[in-house]
């Protein structure tokens, strides 16, 4: 039987292995038939852990720039907001910047 820091340990390669394999952790955990929540429970003690790992992190990696056009019409896509899992979302009439901070949040 492993010891808890055997585990931990184990658990953290693994999140490294995650972020080398340029994979979203939802394919990743798919592919190493890994529990979804199991694997933020293990990523939230990692980043707790390793606190220069988030900070390290490129801006680009954190955020997405955002562009907003001002014009309108119904039957054209106003906006599109285009998540890290590859899912979009279509918005045919105008948003506030307060609407779209609260859908990403």
């Amino acid at each position: 039987m492993q010891s808890k820091e055997g585990i931990r340990e184990e658990k953290f390669l693994m999140i490294e292995a995650w972020q080398q394999s340029g994979l979203s952790q939802k394919a990743w955990c798919a592919q190493e038939s890994m529990a979804y929540h199991s694997f933020h429970y293990w990523y939230k003690k990692y980043r707790l852990a390793h606190p220069a790992v988030l900070s390290s992190l490129d801006k680009s990696q954190r955020f997405i720039s955002l562009q907003v056009q001002s014009s309108f019409n119904s039957s054209v896509v106003n906006l599109e907001l285009l998540l890290t899992d590859g899912r979009r979302v279509l918005f045919y009439s105008p948003v506030s910047s307060d609407y779209l901070k609260a859908i990403i949040s």
